[in-house]
């Protein structure tokens, strides 16, 4: 019934927001009885001032005397791209169904009129929950759902897209109260637990049968793992008759934060979510995609890689250098030679220049190198680079130490100036060159003591896959720890015998399966109930 375009409000000194336009198709604008209906509509919306609603703006027509509605602008996706993704965690799905129920207890509350009191959504779907990047969850079309009963000529088409969210009593075309939201609230919580559509068939006719007179399987039959407090929810949202199902959104929430899954940090979940599942989309949070310029660690995460990469270990991605990040203390002063562009040299290559040839090729590097002097660093992260190397070389030479004492009380001997320098300078914070002698002394030393003073070697963990399909549905567990609902890819897998058990305690299933994972391959299992006649 209408069409969306992106816009911005202009205003003066440069002033501008970005908003949503939703403008009235011609063949409703010229309905006399829907205008007067929409404009009622759009009065009502812009009272609905709440964070979990999407907020109208402004209301008017157009040149073409075409009815629109300027609306919040919320950046994200909705419910159902999210849906589309495959399963959520519970947190998430808690979070997001009770910031719904938030919004609806506020429309359903508000006074309208004197003698008239609460808004009803009547379309509540997962279309119509809008999910923003930054972790807010908002209804949409408030109202709209509502005019589009006045035109006449569409009223057999007004129904068709959402019966599958309907309650009983709206597909029955009997008197409508917040309950009815409720229902729909309950048909989409079912749906986000089980991954499947509940009343969805072949056309309307079939699916408003569906809403009225279908079962409602309880969601542990299909997915044995949801928590049984969760599936009470559900089944009370979804009751038929309006005394079973809760009273009001209020109640409806009190009950869903009651479980044992409700989350404590909802919107961090959700925000983590929408950056995993669109990653190319969803903007770069600073303070969750990535961590802070001062709380960068320069260790490199020992979990292997579920795609193997040909790029060295250290080489830079497509983000900003440190340089390029405010507030980290870094300050560059480029040369003549290179221009302001010169680019900072590697983390790595830090580490693995020689002493004196950090900022700089030494003297007489070929051409095409940096030369000596192209870029100063200053930066309190060198020094700790520096002193942490330093640290690590005065903890080997004192283990050296150590160890010559307790082979020979007799050859103890006082410890060089040369080192003592080191640990003095070490101490204080300076910034030192080794000291010679060094790398002989080291090398002298017994071969115990160089075993004592160097890292144990790292053994790499090696890793395949696992592909389990079932048939009905099974909660996998693999050597005791369960890794959710078939079918289901479990990566990363060390290498090795394991026990996978198949359980689905409604349906009276529960095998257990010796599996031995090989290294970058995928081991499968597959089982379907065999049929009896």
């Amino acid at each position: 019934m209408a069409e969306v375009f992106l816009a911005s409000t202009l205003g003066a000194e440069g002033f501008s927001r970005k908003v949503a336009i939703k403008r009235v198709l011609p063949g409703y604008s010229n309905s006399k009885s829907f205008a007067q209906m929409f404009i009622a509509e759009a009065r009502i919306s812009a009272q609905l001032v709440h964070p979990n609603i999407v907020s109208v703006l402004d209301f008017d027509r157009d040149p073409d005397n075409r009815l629109f509605l300027v609306m919040e602008l919320v950046e994200g996706k909705d419910l159902h791209a999210l849906l589309k993704t495959g399963m959520l965690p519970f947190g998430v799905v808690i979070f997001v169904i009770g910031e719904v129920l938030r919004g609806l207890g506020y429309a359903h509350d508000l006074p309208v009129g004197n003698e008239s009191r609460g808004v009803v959504h009547r379309d509540i779907s997962p279309h119509n929950v809008l999910l923003s990047w930054a972790g807010a969850v908002k209804v949409s079309d408030f109202g709209i759902a509502k005019a589009r009963e006045a035109s006449e000529a569409t009223a057999s088409a007004s129904i068709k897209g959402k019966p599958a969210y309907m309650s009983p009593e709206q597909a029955n075309s009997q008197p409508l109260d917040g309950r009815s939201d409720l229902f729909a609230v309950g048909i989409m919580l079912w749906e986000m637990l089980v991954g499947r559509r509940l009343f969805a068939a072949a056309d309307t006719r079939a699916t408003l049968a569906a809403v009225l007179f279908g079962q409602i399987p309880r969601p542990r039959l299909l997915r044995s793992d949801i928590p049984k407090d969760l599936e009470r929810v559900v089944m009370t949202l979804l009751a038929r008759e309006l005394p079973t199902r809760y009273a009001t959104a209020e109640h409806a929430l009190h009950a869903l934060l009651e479980c044992v899954d409700a989350p404590k940090a909802g919107r961090e979940a959700l925000i983590a979510t929408l950056g995993e599942r669109f990653a190319a989309e969803a903007p770069v949070r600073q303070s969750l995609a990535r961590p802070r310029p001062d709380e960068r660690s320069d260790e490199r995460s020992d979990e292997p890689s579920d795609e193997p990469s040909n790029e060295p270990t250290d080489a830079r991605s497509d983000e900003p250098t440190d340089a390029a990040l405010p507030g980290n203390g870094m300050q560059l002063v480029p040369s003549p030679e290179l221009g302001p562009a010169a680019a900072l040299p590697s983390l790595g290559t830090v580490m693995n220049a020689p002493t004196g040839t950090i900022g700089g090729n030494p003297a007489g590097a070929p051409a095409g190198g940096r030369s000596p002097g192209a870029i100063h660093v200053q930066t309190g992260r060198r020094r700790l680079i520096m002193l942490a190397a330093v640290l690590t070389l005065g903890s080997a030479l004192a283990s050296f130490v150590i160890v010559s004492v307790m082979k020979s009380r007799a050859n103890v001997s006082p410890l060089p100036p040369a080192l003592a320098n080191v640990v003095q300078d070490a101490a204080s914070g300076g910034l030192i060159d080794a000291p010679p002698g060094v790398d002989a002394m080291m090398a002298a030393a017994p071969a115990d003591a160089q075993k004592d003073a160097l890292p144990p070697p790292v053994v790499e963990n090696k890793y395949g896959s696992l592909a389990v399909t079932t048939d009905p549905i099974v909660t996998i567990y693999i050597d005791g720890k369960r890794y959710g609902d078939t079918p289901r890819t479990i990566r990363k897998l060390p290498v090795g015998p394991h026990t996978v058990r198949l359980k689905n305690v409604e349906g009276h299933v529960d095998l257990v399966r010796p599996v031995t994972i090989v290294e970058n391959k995928v081991a499968t299992i597959k089982w379907q109930r065999p049929h009896t006649p």
